[in-house]
């Protein structure tokens, strides 16, 4: 269903409500293999703008904006819980820490914080895939080359070609505009300081592979020293998506976190 500022909702189960945000290119369809091992909740999966079946991404769109777009939705939902990777992750630091009264259980897996320095080779990836889309304009091949390492983004799913291939999917249907509009940029402005962060009262579970990039494992680690009631989990063998590659995995952790 189509939810408020156009942004498409997937939702699953009853229960209390909790609310998930997917990555960068992916979709809320990549959480039904978590979903089916966590009963007893409303799962509600956002497609971000310019994702899934959401609205497109108008550029200009600020992160403290889409924040404000996201508390409505949980508002209306009644959603106190949020789960977030990557990408999804940054909008959920910023819901958290502009509404702290709305989020009372937050999972943040490969934290993304925004205006932290992240990894050079995929700073080099996204000028590529600028570059691919300005010639080709969308296909399966910017697809293609997103999912390549480096960055390490997907390489843990080369342990779990099934999640590998339904990944590849969803990502290969991204339709790509903001690499012709630029409408990631005012996103992306913004920044995360320590003292927004400190405003965030939820509990916080942060999910970081043993074997995710540098960056995001440093980001970890601010969280868990910054934050007034975080905890930090490393899962071994495991890259940059923890809660898609290792779903059987954290699912009890989940579980007792969101209860």
């Amino acid at each position: 269903m189509t939810g408020p500022h156009g942004l498409h909702l997937h939702t699953e189960g009853s229960g209390p409500a909790v609310l998930w945000l997917h990555g960068y290119t992916m979709d809320s369809t990549v959480w039904q293999p978590l979903w089916r091992l966590l009963p007893g909740h409303t799962h509600i999966g956002v497609d971000l703008p310019g994702h899934g079946r959401s609205a497109p991404l108008t550029p200009g769109l600020t992160l403290p904006e889409l924040a404000a777009q996201l508390a409505d939705i949980a508002r209306e939902t009644g959603a106190r819980r949020v789960v977030a990777l990557s990408f999804g992750s940054t909008s959920a630091l910023q819901l958290a820490l502009q509404e702290p009264d709305l989020v009372e259980r937050l999972v943040l897996a490969a934290p993304t914080l925004a205006g932290t320095p992240n990894e050079d080779s995929a700073r080099l990836r996204y000028r590529q895939l600028m570059m691919l889309h300005r010639l080709t304009g969308p296909g399966e091949q910017l697809a293609d080359l997103w999912m390549q390492s480096p960055p390490d983004i997907f390489t843990g799913t080369l342990r779990h070609p099934a999640l590998r291939a339904s990944l590849r999917a969803v990502v290969a249907r991204h339709g790509w505009a903001e690499l012709g509009n630029r409408a990631m940029d005012a996103l992306t402005a913004h920044r995360h300081t320590p003292d927004d962060l400190r405003r965030i009262t939820a509990r916080t579970l942060v999910v970081v592979g043993d074997e995710d990039m540098p960056a995001f494992v440093r980001n970890g680690e601010l969280l868990r020293d910054t934050l007034t009631d975080a905890r930090l989990l490393t899962l071994p063998e495991t890259g940059h998506l923890p809660l898609l590659e290792r779903p059987e995995t954290l699912a009890p952790t989940l579980a007792q976190h969101l209860a």
